[in-house]
C-alpha cells in the first residue's frame, strides 16, 4: 500500500509543491491548487488555519495583513468561496479536547484569557506533556514560543523543572519566551540570575530593549538594582522597565541625584506611571511611584530642570507635574 503525504493546508490532497517562501528550514507543503491560493492569498479559512497549526500565523502569505484571525482572506487575489465546512474550528468546537486545543492557540495572534481559561480545565501535568512534545518536534521558533506562553499564563511551577532544564540547554533565539516561562515557575532570584546572566553578552546598544523584552514580567526591585549597574545609555525602555518594578519616590530621588542616564530614566520612569492611550505593556500594570512624600516632588522637580534643562527634561517635567496625583502613591496608601 502507497502512502501518500498529505497537502498540509487541504489535508485532502496529495502534496506536489514545496513551497519555501520565507523559511527555508520550514517549506509549506501544498498540493497545487492550495499552492496558487496560498499565492494569492486566497486559501480558505480551514486551509489558513491548517497551515497555521504547522507554521504559525507570523509567517509570510498567512498574517495579519492577509487574514483575520478566523482565517478569512482580507487581500484575495481571486474570489474565496466558503461553505461550512471550509470555516475554521472555533473555540467552543476543540475546547473538549487538548491536542485540538493546542492546536488552536498556535493560530491565535495571541494567547487570549478565554484560551488560558480553556486550559486550565486539564490537569497541569497533562498539558506540561503535550506542551513539551509539541515544543521538541517543532523547528518553528514561532510555535516553540506559544508552548512557553502556555507555561508562563497556565503551568507555572508545575513546569518548573522543564525550565530549568532548558536553561541549561540554552538557546538564544528563545531567551524571551524562557524568561516569561522562568517568571511564573521558579523562585523569583534564582530566575533573575539565570537572565541576568544571559544579558552579559548583549551589546550596550542593544540591552535596553532586551532587558525590557526579558525582564518585565517578573516586575522585582532587584532588577532596579541590576539597572543601576548596567544602564550606561539612555534608553525609553529602561523607563518602561523599571515602572513595572515597584519603583519608589527615594530611589527616584536619588536617581536625579546621579545624574544621567539615571536621571531622565527616572524621569521616563515616572511619566511612565501616567499612560492613557499609550504603551499598552506598561499601561496594563497601573504602575505608580510608591512611598511618596508628595510635598517634595514639586521642588525637587523644579530643582532638576534647573540643573538640566533640556527640552526633553522640560516635557517630561511638566507631565510629571500635569499629573502626579495618579503618578505618585504617597505613604500614607503604600
Amino acid at each position: 500500500m502507497i502512502v501518500v503525504d498529505l497537502c498540509e493546508a487541504c489535508k485532502a490532497s496529495g502534496i506536489i509543491v514545496e513551497e519555501t517562501s520565507d523559511d527555508n528550514n520550514q517549506p509549506y507543503k501544498l498540493c497545487l491548487q492550495c499552492h496558487d491560493r496560498l499565492l494569492k492569498r486566497s486559501l480558505k479559512p480551514l486551509e489558513w488555519y491548517n497551515l497555521s497549526v504547522v507554521h504559525s500565523t507570523n509567517r509570510f502569505l498567512l498574517h495579519d495583513d492577509f487574514y483575520d484571525e478566523d482565517g478569512e482572506a482580507s487581500q484575495p487575489e481571486e474570489d474565496v468561496i466558503v461553505t461550512d465546512k471550509d470555516k475554521a474550528p472555533t473555540l467552543d468546537d476543540i475546547k473538549n479536547n487538548l491536542e485540538l486545543l493546542i492546536d488552536f492557540s498556535i493560530t491565535r495572534w495571541f494567547l487570549e484569557d478565554d484560551v488560558v481559561k480553556a486550559f486550565k480545565e486539564y490537569d497541569n501535568l497533562t498539558i506540561l506533556k503535550s506542551v513539551k512534545s509539541r515544543f521538541n518536534e517543532s523547528e518553528n521558533y514561532e510555535i516553540k514560543t506559544r508552548m512557553l506562553e502556555i507555561v508562563t499564563d497556565v503551568l507555572g511551577t508545575s513546569a518548573s523543572s522543564w525550565v530549568r532544564d532548558l536553561w541549561d540547554n540554552y538557546d538564544k533565539e528563545l531567551l524571551y519566551p524562557i524568561s516569561w516561562a522562568t517568571s511564573s515557575s521558579i523562585p523569583i532570584e534564582e530566575g533573575l540570575n539565570n537572565v541576568f546572566n544571559k544579558l552579559e553578552s548583549i551589546k550596550e546598544k542593544e540591552l535596553p530593549i532586551v532587558a525590557f523584552g526579558s525582564l518585565y514580567r517578573f516586575r522585582s526591585e532587584i532588577i532596579l538594582e541590576w539597572m543601576e549597574a548596567n544602564c550606561t545609555i539612555y534608553n525609553e525602555n529602561w523607563g518602561r522597565l523599571a515602572a513595572l518594578c515597584f519603583p519608589t519616590w527615594d530611589r527616584m530621588k536619588m536617581w536625579l541625584i546621579k545624574g544621567r542616564p539615571l536621571s531622565l530614566i527616572a524621569l521616563d520612569t515616572m511619566a511612565n506611571c501616567f499612560i492613557r492611550g499609550g504603551d499598552p505593556v506598561v499601561q496594563q500594570f497601573s504602575p505608580k511611584i510608591l512611598g511618596t512624600e508628595k510635598n517634595e516632588v514639586e521642588p525637587i522637580l523644579f530643582d532638576y530642570y534647573q540643573q538640566d534643562s533640556v527640552p526633553r527634561a522640560k516635557m517630561k517635567v511638566a507631565r510629571i507635574m500635569e499629573n502626579k496625583e495618579e503618578i505618585f502613591q504617597s505613604n500614607e496608601t503604600s
